[in-house]
């Protein structure tokens, strides 16, 4: 999930700034990712889930196809680089990457109500990013990451152990090749998303024009 987090939150900062080449169509693609919200705790449930992740990156790899520049795709695939490597060892059984998660993942179904909290604050930054200034959304984005890391890494470390917690970090830092640490540098303890962001808790006003925000509200309300 923590991987989806990240490219959502940026994601919609940048549908939100009204580009061109219909970005509604990314926002859709990432829908398809977020769909597949449950922890996978058997071989089976990670095959399936590769199939959603593949399904997810193909329909990325269209749109870039179609409406960017060759120098643009060529950054998209060196930032990416490090997901498609994760996702192969990730995808491939008997992998050591594989088989630590498989081993902390019953623990970490225990901290799904717990997620459902922090995935509310991550909806209410959402929709802040649809209604920001334009020279803010970016920060709005990075605050959203960080609200959502800070919170996520508390549920899964009370519940699992710092193990859990470590072995999530190293499979973000591999899927976003350390890009998303990179842009949003120091966010974690800015002041300046006390100003941008609601107060962790705030409720979600549900009326978001993104299927993104939409597929967050479903979940947290299932």
């Amino acid at each position: 999930m923590k991987y989806l987090i990240a490219g959502s939150v940026l994601l919609l900062a940048n549908w939100a700034s009204g580009q061109s080449c219909h970005l509604r169509e990314l926002d859709l693609c990432a829908a398809t990712g977020i769909g597949n919200n449950k922890i996978s705790t058997s071989e089976s449930d990670v095959d399936k889930q590769c199939a959603v992740m593949a399904e997810t990156r193909e329909c990325f790899g269209n749109f870039t196809k179609r409406c960017t520049t060759p120098i643009q795709r060529e950054i998209v695939g060196f930032v990416t680089e490090g997901a498609n490597d994760v996702s192969k060892r990730f995808c491939t059984r008997g992998d050591p990457l594989r088989t630590e998660y498989l081993k902390h993942a019953p623990c970490l179904v225990k901290t799904q109500p717990e997620g459902k909290k922090c995935l509310k604050d991550v909806q209410v930054g959402l929709e802040k990013i649809e209604e920001s200034k334009f020279q803010d959304r970016i920060s709005t984005a990075c605050c959203v990451y960080a609200r959502y890391n800070a919170c996520s890494t508390k549920a899964i470390e009370s519940t699992c152990g710092k193990a859990a917690v470590e072995h999530g970090n190293v499979l973000i830092r591999l899927a976003t090749s350390n890009l998303l640490d990179v842009i949003c540098n120091g966010y974690d303890r800015n002041p300046v998303c006390n100003n941008l962001l609601p107060p962790p808790g705030t409720k979600p006003k549900g009326n978001s024009k993104s299927v993104v925000s939409r597929l967050f509200n479903a979940y947290v309300q299932a």
